[in-house]
């Protein structure tokens, strides 16, 4: 059973008039629609009258008995966990999503691209016609592509931008929380977790189903790892190389002082930056390539544009040290691939207090994150 199945069974007891239970009586489910209602499960009641459907998404349900309705319910999901699926071309071109490998070791290394990879997940389940049955979210029904900048939702115009939306995708209304749980290898027991918050959910066509985007742009960080060095002893930073286009450059000065087991690529670092022996600042960027070609390791870091992270004033040079590194744990390849054992560790919820542009702890838009994470030394 999946953890965090959003459906659950309509469940009762059938009686007539005079409160007797109806034996092995006939109760069918129905959704009622605006061209008309639909059979949702017929099942049959027991010796006391008890029936159960099977599992049945949220949304008003319609009970018959010998073709009679005799109630009308309003089915709501015990928790807030919303089961997701790997999307499919029904939603949007999934040939214009790239393999995470393919970008995490790109050709030209002095390419920056992690911060433009993003992967899309289901919500709704792939059998439903949306066509027909409609959402399971209230989405805004306008055309947020045409003229994007004068709606008077903020953040409408930087989601139409960064997706590229055509005059068919909606958004919904709500925002939505993803936690994502993976293995630190294939065989490991610990988990990494990775969170993104205020993540919109979108419908790239009018009947397509919902998906929501994972990016880069939209993961919130969790308590850091202190992974460099492993002692207190400083007096080896690492030297910055190069920074060019937002893409750096860092090598060690002491073979094996980089516990590269540590580290992987698409992981999320925070790096202590220092000019000589004064502390210049923090900043963050994404691993987009560990080098052990040659005898000290090297490590390609692209900056993280997000808005928490980004600081221009403590951008590294070449010629500047890094002292420490903290690592938040980032992405993983095995996103792409949605299965019953993935999908129990993605728990996705409803975010109903995130839907002001300007307050949500993620938005696409120009506006602060309110109070700034205290560096930890």
């Amino acid at each position: 059973m999946i953890a965090n199945l959003r459906a659950r069974p309509i469940e009762g007891h059938i009686t007539d008039s005079a409160g007797n239970v109806l034996r092995n009586a006939q109760v069918v489910i129905k959704q009622p629609t605006t061209t008309g209602s639909f059979v949702v499960d017929s099942v049959q009641s027991d010796d006391d009258g008890y029936f159960v459907s099977k599992p049945i998404n949220n949304g008003v349900y319609d009970i018959y008995e010998s073709g009679i309705r005799v109630s009308r319910i309003i089915q709501q999901a015990i928790g807030t966990g919303i089961p997701c699926y790997k999307a499919d071309s029904d939603n949007f071109d999934i040939g214009s999503i790239k393999n995470f490998q393919d970008l995490a070791q790109p050709p030209d290394a002095s390419t920056p691209i992690l911060n433009t990879y993003r992967n899309f997940i289901q919500i709704e389940p792939p059998y439903q016609d949306t066509s027909l049955y409609g959402s399971l979210f209230p989405i805004y029904d306008i055309d947020i592509h045409s003229d994007p900048a004068t709606t008077d939702f903020y953040d409408l115009y930087y989601l139409a931008e960064f997706f590229q939306f055509n005059s068919n995708s909606r958004i919904t209304t709500t925002r939505f929380d993803v936690e994502y749980f993976a293995p630190l290898t294939a065989a490991s027991t610990s988990y990494k977790r990775i969170r993104w918050a205020g993540v919109p959910g979108i419908r790239f066509y009018k009947d397509s189903k919902i998906v929501i985007p994972l990016d880069y742009y939209s993961i919130i960080p969790n308590l850091p790892r202190y992974v460099y060095p492993e002692s207190n002893d400083y007096s080896t930073p690492l030297d910055v190389i190069s920074n060019t286009d937002g893409l750096m450059v860092i090598r060690e000065k002491i073979e094996g002082q980089i516990i590269t087991s540590k580290i992987f690529v698409g992981d999320i670092i925070r790096l202590k930056i220092h000019t000589g022996s004064i502390f210049k600042g923090y900043w963050y960027g994404i691993i987009d390539k560990i080098d052990l070609s040659g005898t000290l390791v090297e490590l390609i870091i692209e900056e993280w544009k997000t808005k928490k992270a980004i600081n221009d004033d403590t951008l590294p040079v070449a010629g500047e040290n890094v002292k420490r590194i903290f690592l938040f744990d980032g992405m993983f390849p095995n996103i792409m691939a949605i299965n019953e054992e993935i999908n129990q560790r993605f728990t996705i919820t409803e975010n109903n207090y995130a839907q002001n542009g300007a307050t949500e702890l993620y938005n696409y838009g120009d506006v602060s994150y309110g109070s700034e994470e205290v560096p930890i030394e």
